[in-house]
């Protein structure tokens, strides 16, 4: 076993966060299509291939691996890309273009990348599994930071009371599916916002009620 690594259990959420080289599977949700990639800040990526990506990705099958090195874990980005040669596929339409990624889509191997998870746990590299006990931990720090976050978008388009709705100015469509993350990932919020911008996103959310 590799020595000075520490494993995560597979529903552990671990110490991980944005700065480490990381090897990420992002499938999507509702169907077998999933994202290999590396990134120092999975979180932000994932953010680039869709504003709603807590609902776009099935965060409960999604998984990252920590490397010690960003030569590290682009060796087990190009060693997995081969292996699912066959099962390469286009990006989802509803990615951007420009953060598609294309030689890293893949179909039907679910399977293949879940043996790539417990291969590099057992030799000893952390492992975040699921996704969402990794992200929900990269909100509650980041949650700290929201009230500074709504006074900036206070003196920027005024008091949440007169905003428009959200679909009808992009900024505002951006704050709303970046606050509705908390919800979908079971973070609370009512101490972090005031009241007229907890009404505005009541108004605006689109989650389920």
């Amino acid at each position: 076993m590799a020595t000075g690594r520490r494993v995560v259990p597979v529903d552990g959420v671990g110490t991980g966060a944005s700065g480490r080289a990381c090897l990420y599977v992002l499938p999507c949700a509702y169907e077998d299509h999933a994202k290999l990639g590396i990134a120092t800040d999975p979180l932000a990526r994932m953010q680039a291939f869709s504003p709603r990506y807590y609902a776009f990705f099935d965060l409960d099958r999604g998984w990252l691996a920590e490397a010690g090195s960003l030569r590290e874990a682009r060796a087990w980005e190009t060693r997995w890309k081969r292996a699912l040669r066959d099962h390469a596929a286009p990006p989802p339409l509803q990615v951007p273009a420009q953060a598609a990624g294309h030689t890293e889509w893949f179909r039907g191997a679910l399977s293949i990348l879940d043996e790539a998870r417990y291969e590099l746990a057992s030799q000893g590299f952390v492992v975040h599994a699921p996704m969402r006990a990794w992200i929900a931990r990269r909100l509650r720090e980041q949650r700290e930071r929201l009230h500074s976050g709504e006074q900036a978008a206070v003196a920027h388009f005024g008091a949440p009371d007169a905003w428009p709705a959200a679909a009808a100015w992009p900024p505002l469509a951006r704050l709303r599916d970046a606050l509705d993350a908390y919800a979908a990932l079971g973070i609370d919020l009512d101490d972090a916002m005031s009241p007229s911008l907890h009404a505005w996103l009541a108004r605006n959310t689109l989650l389920s009620r």
